[in-house]
């Protein structure tokens, strides 16, 4: 019996979440990842492609992917997903296209609604109620073998990862280190991320000019994906601060690397990790740190079992399996 052929398509051509998945599909699925273009006679191209289909996922709920929902006679035999993620439900363009998505009646389409959290979840199902049908929570998924694991001790490295926009919420790491600096000069916070945000630059190095901390901040900028493990390498630490995260996939990374995990208590953080490695506070931030708890190993295995395409990869397949009558 020949594989079902599973067609994905990503709004803005964003696979970034989904590509390693994929990969790990395509032993079960026949897959293919459509690119979108602007090009009208691409779009001649993506309607040959959904009815060649037996299963369409759609990563993001936003752009053409909401438009294809409301209108695509196409999808009436097809077996449909859609994968959400949290900014959709905090973006006013995609709250907007979702519920045009929800009057025009095209919700019904979609067998299953994936989300990647069950906070992120609950929120979705208290803006659309729609949403608490065909739902189901299974988390992004990382190949852990791209973040070898090194056995490591407590250190003065603490990293801090991630397209630096106002959600991840620096100013509120900025202010915990320097309590930390307070009580041993000798650590460093190396930042790694593009500033999305030009007034966070002009907030970073103004606090760091006026709390005398130029020595103690090292900024990387934007790095390589497939260049981060041989970062990580020197780190000990990786820091969350961010007011909300659907999970922290830079924590994860850093986690199956070995590094201790100092994540702040955002919503939802407690479903995600343990309590003893989460912070509201610099007693918990500070102790977290100088704490003489720290095992790599634990750190590392923990990551895996929650997060690892290899552990959790059933999980997709099950779902799959599920809607298409398997």
């Amino acid at each position: 019996m020949p594989n079902k052929k599973l067609l994905i398509i990503a709004v803005a051509n964003n696979f970034h979440f989904i590509k390693d998945i994929a990969n790990n599909l395509s032993e079960r699925f026949d897959i293919e990842m459509f690119e979108l273009s602007s090009d009208v006679l691409h779009f001649g191209m993506l309607n040959k492609q959904i009815l060649l289909a037996d299963i369409v996922w759609f990563e993001w709920a936003d752009g053409i992917n909401i438009e294809l929902l409301k209108y695509s006679s196409r999808l009436a035999d097809k077996k449909v997903i859609l994968r959400l993620h949290r900014y959709e439900l905090f973006t006013p363009r995609t709250l907007v296209l979702l519920q045009k998505l929800t009057d025009s009646g095209g919700y019904k389409s979609i067998d299953k609604l994936v989300f990647v959290s069950e906070f992120v979840r609950q929120i979705g199902i208290s803006k659309f109620s729609w949403m608490a049908e065909n739902s189901v929570v299974i988390p992004n998924l990382i190949d852990h073998t791209k973040f070898p694991f090194t056995k490591r001790e407590r250190g003065y490295n603490l990293l801090f990862l991630g397209r630096i926009s106002y959600v991840k919420n620096l100013p509120l790491c900025l202010t915990m280190f320097h309590e930390l600096l307070k009580l041993d000069s000798n650590y460093k916070l190396h930042l790694v991320g593009e500033i999305s945000d030009p007034e966070v630059e002009y907030y970073l190095w103004n606090f760091v000019a006026k709390n005398n901390m130029i020595d103690n901040i090292i900024s990387h900028g934007r790095i390589a994906h497939e260049k981060l493990p041989d970062l990580m390498i020197n780190m000990n630490y990786i820091i969350c601060s961010s007011i909300f995260e659907s999970q922290g996939m830079g924590v994860i990374e850093g986690m199956c690397s070995g590094l201790k995990p100092v994540v702040f208590n955002f919503s939802g953080a407690e479903n995600l990790y343990p309590n003893k490695w989460l912070w509201t506070d610099r007693t918990d931030f500070v102790n977290n740190i100088l704490s003489p708890d720290y095992n790599s190993q634990e750190y590392h295995e923990y990551a895996i079992r929650q997060f690892s395409i290899q552990e959790n990869i059933e999980r997709y397949k099950k779902l799959i399996k599920g809607i298409t009558g398997e």
